[in-house]
């Protein structure tokens, strides 16, 4: 009995966290690369869930648990109508070149509404449902919460590592998928794994009837069984606080940190761990030691942020997955120790659901419109140390209005002392040395830790900590421009570089300013201001670098007279416009158009002698509404991070550019990465639609590069004939991309909607 139980709950969340990323799959090319498009998809998921969740309660608080199992038998077989999961025609026509909320909201009920509703239910039904048994068992059975978080997991890495890299997506022309992929597809794969997990819910279904029990009391359940009041407001808070502290621990390591593909993964899968630890049967952690940890390791976040900046990636990353395990060991060690009796036990998962839910809205929505940076998550970590359980202590000395305002006026006494020593320091010209910021520092952080045995005044140390790192932050570097979009922190600042200036025989070095736009971690761009030089192309567009050979080889030749650039930066390229030639900007985020715009920031548009017309949107949805054979030259530089989206990148993008170019039109597709080698993946690309390919890489070779902010780049360029790319063709800097004689290509590179593989690309 308790195998089919298991079975089916575990069953249930792998299929929810398998259909997430597989339906995203497939509306990626209709949608757009947008993360409107993504928070969309994650606001109708968690909208789905809280449904599913809101059915179990009401099902089982008014239905009889006969009719229960009758009930739910015929919403198990509803969905079977809308399998095996497919983008459907409607739905497809219903997206237009503009990505809007609506139509993506109804093709994903129409595609995946259904079972996926269904599946939410099926966790805390299952549990309620035991709970009515005479099994061992069911006077408390939310042992299997834990077992539905492992499915979590397993269904998690199994898609970005197992599912995705073996098989398409759906069957449609086998002459358009590499042949090495398994024979099935993984929606077929996924409506095979849902009659399974029916059968097991029908089979749960007989065993619960055939097995009925008195249903456990209160206070029969090992947990305890507060009472209503206020017991949904700490559900709501406790779960709140370990969402909102994944969502901003993965933001911050994958646009502050490091831009890895996957790394969204380990956030995601230490959250679901800490869920199957909390509901165990075992105590893995005692909650004492876990409360210190958690003190210990926001304190060392904090401190990290403020003096450390420069720790190896692996440390930073190893810190912040450790605090957040500990949020959450901590806050849902403390969610499973007031579940309630089995009685309540749907209520309590709803109200454990709308928390997660809020904490993602908290992070999505709400942040944005409040934050001009990421306080999200320091404001979580703050929180976590706050819902710390208190350390015991005598009712005799138990004060506490006095704690309470010791719990404010400690750190703040602290705060005004390290200020005030910090001022005495700035005075004497001391206040600026490495080793002086780490000392003060070391006494905060000590500090927070000697008061740990208070969770208010230690989140209280913490939140100042956090603060003089925000402080710090706005010291270290001139911001000339700083604004929050949906699509992440856009920030301008201002550098005093060291150039070459004078004639030759007399140059001196000056320092001239330069200025640089983030998003996270990650350069978009970089002009020098001085009057002189704000004309030269820098970083990954320099004139001596792969692009800029080909603007100097065709830019001056009527083939180039329209351009196409699917992304802008902060508009680099267009210093290598001329008269009567015309740019067609095609950038996401409107943001990025109005920052590149300003003459106060970067002055590469108004500079430019080219025509410059803007459109705003996804790149490939809007490059769709231009004309056939728009453009001599299409260049895709469209980055999510420190990656090329990607939708960008398969076979069927590849074919829309090629008809929006000429007969002897240029694709150039900028393939930089860190951490992923693109080569192979426009090699495969290239091969299957018969182009003439050629690639370079090309770093910096002298110092007047290095002065004039050259950054090492990697280009590929793709057209229909080899006389298209001229001399460049036969240029031995360049590397052409062909199969070696006699050898098939790995078809595994070959990216289209329906198949892509990262996994496969990451450069160790």
């Amino acid at each position: 009995m308790l195998v089919a139980y298991t079975l089916a709950v575990g069953l249930s969340a792998a299929l929810l966290f398998v259909v997430q990323p597989m339906v995203g799959r497939m509306l990626l090319p209709l949608a757009g690369g947008s993360p409107a498009a993504w928070t969309t998809c994650m606001l109708f998921f968690q909208a789905g869930l809280l449904c599913g969740y809101a059915y179990a309660d009401l099902l089982a608080c008014r239905v009889a648990p006969r009719r229960q199992w009758a009930v739910h038998a015929i919403v198990l077989a509803l969905p079977l109508a809308f399998l095996p999961v497919s983008l459907g025609e409607p739905a497809a026509s219903a997206f237009g070149a503009t990505l809007t909320p609506l139509p993506l909201l109804l093709a994903l009920a129409a595609t995946v509404g259904a079972p996926f509703f269904v599946l939410s239910a099926t966790g805390p039904l299952l549990q309620r449902w035991l709970a009515f048994t005479d099994h061992p068992g069911a006077k408390d059975p939310y042992f299997l919460y834990a077992a539905s978080n492992l499915g979590s997991l397993g269904g998690l890495l199994a898609y970005p590592f197992v599912l995705e890299p073996a098989l398409r997506l759906r069957t449609p022309d086998a002459s358009l998928f590499p042949p090495r992929l398994l024979p099935i597809s993984q929606s077929t794969l996924w409506t095979a794994g849902y009659v399974l997990f029916a059968v097991l819910v029908v089979v749960c279904g007989f065993l619960m009837i055939r097995r009925r029990g008195p249903i456990a009391e209160p206070s029969e359940t090992t947990g305890a069984c507060p009472s209503r009041r206020g017991a949904h407001w700490r559900w709501l808070i406790l779960a709140f606080v370990p969402s909102s502290a994944m969502l901003g621990v993965t933001q911050y390591l994958t646009t502050d940190v490091a831009a890895v593909p996957l790394l969204w993964v380990l956030p995601l899968a230490v959250y679901l761990l800490t869920f199957v630890l909390a509901f165990s049967r075992r105590t893995w952690i005692p909650p004492r030691p876990s409360s210190a940890a958690l003190a210990a390791a926001v304190v060392a976040i904090a401190a990290s942020m403020l003096a450390f900046r420069a720790l190896p990636v692996g440390l930073v990353l190893a810190m912040h997955l450790t605090g957040l395990f500990f949020v959450g060991l901590v806050c849902h060690g403390r969610l499973a120790g007031e579940r309630p009796a089995p009685a309540r036990l749907t209520r309590f998962y709803l109200v454990v659901a709308l928390g997660g839910v809020l904490g993602g809205v908290f992070h999505a929505l709400v942040a944005p419109v409040l934050f001009d940076n990421v306080w999200e998550y320091p404001i979580a970590l703050v929180l976590a140390c706050a819902l710390r359980p208190s350390a015991p202590k005598p009712r005799a000395t138990s004060h506490p209005l006095r704690a309470r305002v010791l719990d404010v006026a400690v750190p703040v006494g602290l705060a005004a002392a390290l200020a005030g020593l910090y001022l005495i320091l700035d005075a004497l010209d001391m206040s600026g040395s490495p080793s002086t910021t780490i000392a003060l520092v070391a006494i905060a952080a000590t500090a927070a830790l000697l008061v740990m045995r208070r969770p208010v005044r230690s989140a209280v140390v913490v939140a100042l900590l956090f603060v003089a790192s925000g402080l710090r932050d706005a010291r270290a570097m001139e911001t000339l421009h700083q604004e929050r979009t949906f699509f992440g922190v856009h920030r301008v600042v201002q550098f005093e570089v060291p150039f070459r200036t004078g004639p030759p025989g007399r140059e001196q070095i000056t320092r001239v300013p330069f200025h640089v736009l983030y998003h996270g971690a990650t350069r978009h761009g970089a002009q020098i201001l001085d009057p002189r030089h704000r004309r030269t192309a820098t970083t990954y567009y320099h004139r001596s670098g792969p692009i800029g050979r080909v603007f100097e080889t065709f830019g001056a030749t009527a083939r180039f007279d329209r351009v196409a650039l699917v992304g802008l930066g902060v508009g680099t390229l267009a210093a290598y416009g001329r008269p009567a030639q015309r740019f067609t900007v095609y950038e996401l985020d409107p943001e990025v158009i109005r920052i590149a715009s300003s003459a106060e920031l970067f002055t590469f548009l108004s500079d430019s002698a080219a025509e410059i017309e803007f459109i705003a949107g996804d790149g490939r949805l809007s490059l769709t509404r231009a004309p056939d054979g728009a453009y001599g030259l299409i260049v895709a530089d469209a980055f999510s991070s420190d990656a090329i989206p990607v939708h960008l990148l398969t076979r069927e993008a590849v074919t829309l550019y090629l008809d929006k170019l000429r007969e002897d039109g240029v694709l150039a597709i900028h393939i930089t990465n860190r951490h992923l080698n693109l080569e192979p993946v426009v090699r495969a690309v290239a091969i299957a639609l018969g182009l003439a390919g050629i690639v370079r890489t090309d770093g910096i070779h002298t110092q007047e590069e290095m002065l004039e902010g050259k950054y090492e780049s990697t280009w590929a360029l793709l057209a229909r004939r080899p006389a298209a790319l001229g001399p460049l063709w036969d240029d031995p800097a360049w590397r052409r991309l062909q199969a070696a004689p006699g050898t098939p290509t790995d078809d595994k590179y070959l990216w289209t909607d329906d198949y892509s593989n990262l996994w496969s690309l990451i450069d160790p």
